[in-house]
């Protein structure tokens, strides 16, 4: 009834058939382990930002363990600050604010604490500006940012991680001093800052002067708005939906190729019904 599948075209058949069942699981597996590990991290995330803010002297020691910097991004963050090197500040490209185009100003800043005599420095991106403001960043106009953070602020903010430029992607010289980079690379900003940073960064929430008062942040602060920082979107993304997709390919091609041959089988033994 299936001898027509030992054929040479057929086993050639069978073969293609079995190669993209493999890909379709494989496709689904993978597609699952995706959505594991976004739930996994979504759930760290959601964790550390309910934490209580770190204060500086845990936050310098855990960022100088080799092993906790990641384990740190989303904590929030309480500093207080003894200066900020505008002078030192970096404009961040292509960040865009509710559809608007703009930039990031990276700006280092350093940090006291109690266990340290010597303040250390931290990288503080600052704000969002638009891009007419950060075409007059660029020409030298600092005056643009129009900043209320001073001396003796206190500080709190949101850990991220470094960034580092992937297989794609605009690339930044590598010496020299930079006005602007394609991404918050701590690394190369600390080639070029007085402060010895340290090797994560942090998304400004919030601002207080020394006498304790709140610093307004946001699109009333003259020459640059400065979004307060919304935990980020804990989304699952389609990696479950594509789970359940590449699956039913890998159902579809079973119960497909098994129909394939029993019609063929079929069709055989009515040819043969015939000739006799």
């Amino acid at each position: 009834m299936y001898s027509f599948a030992r054929k040479p075209i057929w086993l050639a058949g069978h073969a293609l058939a079995a190669s993209l069942l493999v890909i379709f699981v494989i496709a689904g597996f993978w597609q699952l382990s995706r959505h594991n590990e976004v739930s996994d991290r979504n759930a760290a995330v959601a964790e550390r930002t309910e934490m209580p803010p770190l204060d500086a002297d845990r936050f310098f020691d855990a960022v100088n363990d080799a092993d906790l910097p990641d384990e740190l991004e989303h904590r929030l963050v309480t500093l207080q600050v003894e200066r900020f090197d505008w002078q030192d500040s970096v404009l961040i490209r292509n960040r865009s604010l509710n559809g608007q185009a703009g930039c990031h100003i990276a700006l280092p800043a350093a940090a006291t604490s109690r266990d340290n005599s010597e303040p250390f420095g931290v990288l503080l991106t600052a704000g969002w500006l638009p891009q007419r403001a950060c075409a007059a960043w660029l020409e030298g106009q600092v005056g643009v940012v129009g900043s209320r953070l001073g001396p003796t602020s206190q500080i709190t903010g949101r850990v991220r991680v470094s960034q580092e430029r992937g297989l794609l992607g605009p690339s930044d010289p590598a010496q020299g001093r930079l006005d602007s980079l394609a991404r918050t690379d701590v690394e190369r900003i600390d080639q070029q800052t007085t402060l010895d940073l340290v090797p994560v960064y942090l998304e400004l929430v919030s601002a207080r002067r020394a006498s304790g008062s709140r610093i307004k942040l946001g699109a009333n602060m003259p020459g640059l708005a400065v979004p307060q920082p919304l935990p980020p979107e804990l989304d699952a993304g389609p990696h479950l939906g594509y789970t359940f997709q590449w699956f039913s390919f890998a159902a579809v091609a079973i119960v497909g190729y098994t129909l394939v041959l029993r019609h063929q089988a079929r069709k055989g033994d009515s040819e043969q019904i015939a000739d006799d």
